[in-house]
């Protein structure tokens, strides 16, 4: 049986398969179970071992939080080895949203801009900062996905950290995923030019996970079926305070590798990190068919789906009102793992555009609480869609599209 974890990346050029040959555009991380499990315990490994019980990974951002297997060693399992806390973390972070929000403005007509740059309104966000001379304070952003390449001068600058989790050190067969998400954040190099940096203040951390094109046998793959869990803990424990997501689980996760990421989700919200999620690329309503991570349920998570520059719904893209927002992330120029311009498109593009966004807020108001922050986010998106060009009945999102403008502008109003 076949079950992936795919990153949600969509070419005209390709049909994606869940089990299909890889390719570029087609990067998958096999997420099928292996045994491991997350038990909170103070015990040291080799007190855990006696009890037959071997360590995958110590989390770092969850106290007392480890993955562990078991091993025949003729021990019994001993109940009191375990505390009990970390469990009831995502019920206290069930996700809490408005039902219905008066939206800071809903526009009417259609825009005579076909970039994501301005229909966002990131030029007259930047132009206001500028001509206010307001001061943007550095944001610790993590991209959890194929691994950043540095493949331009201001990827390099910005990019603070990388963690690589997988047996893969080869950069040169890692697939530009990343490097695309890091362009958005940066801006676009073309020539000598630099074009649309949409999170000037984003400090890019990249996290690697394992995708098919490592050729990395499962038995060698580090963590096993707790790699995304351990690559979640390693970017809140680097100091994220947004961590981008443009992945999914078509299938739902064996239940302990959902809990682990679930734990490392839901501790960090104490903290204020945002996880901004991709809705998928499966064309269907959210709410039958939904996509993991994004259908968790927990607060601080964010899903976004993408539309086009005809302000409708991509047509590719997962919808509903279980999805949040939308961003055009439909043919969007970004920078290849090369250096190169590829014209790409999907929610992995648009995901990052809302993580841009907030990387701005951040930086004009850093002591924004979480629920201040997803209270304008939501009451400032633009709730149109035009109707002509929507192709499926009802494909929108439940607060509508990013308004960066709008968003910011909440921000002022409370500070």
């Amino acid at each position: 049986m076949c079950k992936y974890f795919l990153l949600i990346f969509i070419s005209s050029a390709f049909i994606l398969n869940s089990c299909s040959k890889f390719n570029p555009f087609d990067d998958k991380v096999q997420t099928s179970s292996d045994g491991a499990y997350v038990i909170e315990t103070g015990m040291t490994d080799e007190e855990l071992l006696s009890y037959g019980k071997k360590i995958v990974y110590r989390f770092k951002s969850v106290p007392n939080m480890v993955a562990v297997k078991e091993i025949n060693i003729g021990k019994q399992s001993h109940s009191y080895i375990y505390l009990t806390n970390i469990y009831n973390l995502p019920f206290e972070n069930t996700k809490i949203r408005m039902n219905s929000l008066n939206n800071y403005k809903i526009q009417t007509d259609l825009s005579n801009c076909n970039s994501s740059y301005c229909e966002a309104n990131f030029d007259k966000s930047y132009n206001e900062i500028n001509s206010k001379n307001l001061t943007l304070n550095s944001v610790n952003v993590a991209i959890v996905d194929s691994g950043v390449i540095p493949a331009t001068n201001q990827i390099k600058n910005n990019l603070v950290s990388s963690f690589n989790l997988t047996g893969n050190l080869d950069t040169t067969s890692w697939s530009s995923h990343a490097t695309y998400i890091a362009s958005i954040f940066t801006g676009i190099t073309k020539g000598n030019s630099l074009l649309n940096v949409y999170g000037k203040n984003a400090k890019i951390n990249s996290v690697k996970i394992t995708f098919a094109d490592d050729n990395v046998n499962d038995d060698m793959k580090n963590y096993g079926s707790m790699q995304l869990a351990a690559a979640l803990d390693v970017a809140v424990f680097s100091g994220a305070k947004i961590v981008n997501l443009s992945l999914s689980y078509l299938q739902e996760p064996d239940q302990n590798v959902e809990m682990a990421e679930k734990i490392v989700i839901s501790n960090a919200s104490k903290s204020g990190v945002i996880f901004i999620v991709a809705a998928g690329n499966e064309s269907n309503n959210f709410n039958k068919f939904p996509t993991y991570p994004a259908a968790y349920n927990l607060n601080n998570m964010i899903i976004v789906a993408s539309h086009t520059y005809d302000l409708s719904i991509a047509s590719s893209s997962n919808y509903g009102d279980s999805v949040e927002l939308s961003a055009q992330g439909s043919q969007i120029d970004l920078n290849s793992k090369n250096g190169s311009i590829d014209s790409v498109g999907g929610t992995s593009f648009s995901g990052p555009l809302v993580a841009s966004a907030i990387s701005i807020y951040l930086g004009l108001f850093p002591n924004a609480d979480l629920n201040t922050i997803l209270n304008h986010l939501f009451s400032s998106a633009n709730a149109y869609y035009n109707p002509i060009y929507t192709s499926r009945n009802n494909a929108t999102t439940k607060y509508g599209r990013l308004d960066t403008k709008a968003f910011i502008d909440l921000g002022f109003s409370n500070n």
